[in-house]
Parts: structure tokens; sequence; C-alpha cells
């Protein structure tokens, strides 16, 4: 499964927790799609990996091997030069969106101060690792996009960074108790649960959008008219339950596998497969994206 928003933003605050003023000392990129970090605390060292390759696009501290090339890629150069000596300031999920902002501290040849920041975006095919300045303009990117790519969006070496176009949809941590209870009745009630969840608000992945479903009417695919009172009470505890967990930081990171082999991964316990699921807990979002990816990509 693809990562997703909320999920992002979880892993997002891992990393601040542990990163924030880290220093960057070494950069390597071992395949085309990933670049591995090695980052240094006062107490500790830290391997980041950011991949942007379109079905795994990710960012989390890992103890995974990688091979590195013998000769650094254009663009791993290009990373070096600017961040190596870096320090980690902030790093930041902005608007619940499949994108995470590393922003670094750094000293130029001439020892002035100035400003850098990671962008990467985790978007399935669209996925890209994207270094600016502190102006906010591109400096260079792991794929470039120009307009015969995008009409509407490039990201190319000197143009202003835009970050990717809103879907319309609300960010689930911005609803209300009364504006979740306004959709509820304007929407059309054949509509299944999930399906209103994914289509009214932004962030809510389809595995979450079904236990939600399943936490309020034991059905995955619940319909919004066969709720009674009780229900459309238990549907909305549990959206508020989830966007609470959200921001407050307060998960536990799941891996689901069937016979032994991982398919999903979630921030809260599931109940929709029964007994169908095994369950594994990991300390950290980053422990079970390490964990989760490795075996996938053994699994070929």
């Amino acid at each position: 499964m693809s990562l997703d928003a909320a999920t992002l933003a979880l892993v997002a605050g891992e990393l601040k927790n542990t990163l924030l003023d880290a220093k960057i000392d070494k950069i390597f990129e071992p395949t085309r799609d990933e670049v591995l970090m090695t980052l240094r605390t006062r107490t500790e060292t830290h391997r980041l990996l950011l991949s942007a390759r379109s079905g795994s696009a990710r960012v989390c501290l890992t103890k995974e091997s990688f091979e590195n090339p013998l000769t650094p890629p254009g663009f791993c150069m290009l990373l070096r030069k600017h961040l190596v000596g870096a320090r980690v300031a902030e790093i930041t999920q902005p608007g619940l969106e499949r994108l995470v902002r590393i922003e670094l501290d750094v000293t130029d040849d001439f020892g002035q101060p100035g400003h850098r920041t990671l962008v990467l975006e985790a978007m399935g095919r669209r996925s890209n690792l994207i270094l600016l300045d502190g102006e906010n303009r591109v400096i260079d990117c792991m794929r470039r996009v120009d307009a015969d790519m995008s009409a509407s969006r490039q990201v190319l070496p000197g143009l202003f960074y835009e970050p990717p176009a809103s879907t319309g949809r609300l960010p689930f941590l911005e609803e209300t108790e009364e504006g979740l209870a306004e959709k509820l009745a304007q929407v059309n009630p054949e509509i299944q649960l999930d399906r209103f969840l994914l289509d009214a608000y932004f962030g809510i992945s389809p595995l979450m959008a079904r236990e939600l479903s399943f936490r309020a009417c034991g059905e995955t695919d619940g319909r919004l008219c066969n709720l009674d009172e009780a229900g459309r009470s238990r549907f909305q505890d549990a959206f508020f339950a989830f966007a609470n967990c959200v921001k407050e930081n307060r998960f536990t990171p799941i891996v689901l596998k069937r016979e032994g082999v991982p398919f999903e991964f979630s921030s809260l316990p599931v109940h929709q497969y029964g007994l169908a699921a095994e369950t594994e807990t990991f300390e950290s979002f980053s422990a079970l994206l390490d964990s989760f990816y490795e075996a996938k990509e053994r699994q070929g």
C-alpha cells in the first residue's frame, strides 16, 4: 500500500522529535529513486531514507543495507555540495499533503549562514525529491517536470516551488462535529460510509475509511441509510477519535499480515479482518516502514 497523508503526518512528527538539530554527515544515492543520509546528533547517528519510488515512496529512519554506486550520480553530488554539514531546523507536513519539508540551516563557502529545504513528495508515480534555496526556488530535483509533462505545474531549476494543487476536499483534521453532521445530512443516504469519507475528506486512506465504517456498523461496506441514531453516533465518535489520535501523535504502528506476509499497515488497531489477519506492532513508524517495504522487496 502507499503511504497515506495521516501516516505521513505521524512519521514527520517522529522524525522531528529525533532529528531536530542533527547534522548531515554523508549523502548517498543507492538507486535513481532513493537518497540515503547519515545524520549525527550529540549522542546518536541516524540513517534517513528518502524514497521517491512510485510504489513505495516514503521517508523514514532505516537500518537497511544499501549498495552505493562507485560513481555518485549528479543529483547526489548536488545534494552533497549544498547539504553536507547542514543542520535540521524543522520537519513539517503542510496541510496534510503527502509531502514532507525538511528545513535546513547551512553555511556557504564564505562562512555565511543560509537556508535550504528538501521536499519529498510521496505521490505515487509523481513522487519527487526537490531541493530548494532560501527563496523557495528549485535548485534541482530528482525528476524534472517540464511543460510537456505537466501544463499546470512544472518543477525545474530556477522556478519558484509551487506545492501540488489541492484536491478541493477538506483535510479531515479540520472537520468539526457540526460540519460532519451537516455533510451526513446532505449526502445521498445510499452512499457507502467509506466512499463518503474518501469523497468528502483529504488525508484518510481507504483502509482507515473501511475501518471507520466497520466500527460504526460492523461492515466495511456499510451504507449511511442503514445507520440508526446510535450507529451515526458511533460513526462520528470513530471519526473524531481517529482525528484526535493523529493530532496528538497517539498511535500504534501496526502491520497486518496473512500467513506471515505483510499486506497493509495502520496507525490504529484494525478490526475489519477479524481472524483473517495477524498483527505485528512496532516501536515507531520508521521501524514499521523499514520492515514493511523490505519484506515487499523480498517478495518481488
